[in-house]
């Protein structure tokens, strides 16, 4: 399988509960995956959008955008980090209540480096 082939195969089987490190809602009931190395786009229902804003793997971070905790690789003052050994580093920075509830329920991962571990 060439890497093309592996980047349809990606898209096509995306999952954005599983896959997306955050999403954003727009109108006429667009939303917007960020995972990876790619950009997903999708229209989706308001109660398809309401029963994803309610997992407990996303918490809202800004009017209209919501973080998946479980993608969370690093965490540096206010800022959040995503990356994966295939995924261009992507960053967000909430607010100081914002990141204790994303703390709140993060999973406790072995591999995951607090700013209080790095000292």
């Amino acid at each position: 399988m060439n890497q093309t082939d592996k980047v349809m195969n990606e898209y096509q089987n995306f999952d954005p509960v599983t896959d997306a490190f955050f999403f954003k809602t727009g109108s006429q009931e667009q939303v917007i995956f960020h995972g990876r190395n790619y950009i997903i786009k999708k229209r989706l229902s308001a109660a398809e959008q309401t029963s994803m804003k309610s997992l407990p793997n996303f918490v809202r971070a800004q009017s209209n955008l919501y973080v998946n905790v479980n993608k969370v690789t690093n965490i540096d003052g206010n800022t959040l980090h995503f990356r994966d050994e295939f995924a261009y580093p992507r960053t967000i920075t909430v607010s100081k209540r914002t990141l204790e509830e994303i703390k709140r329920r993060m999973p406790r991962t072995p591999g995951f480096l607090s700013p209080e571990q790095m000292i």
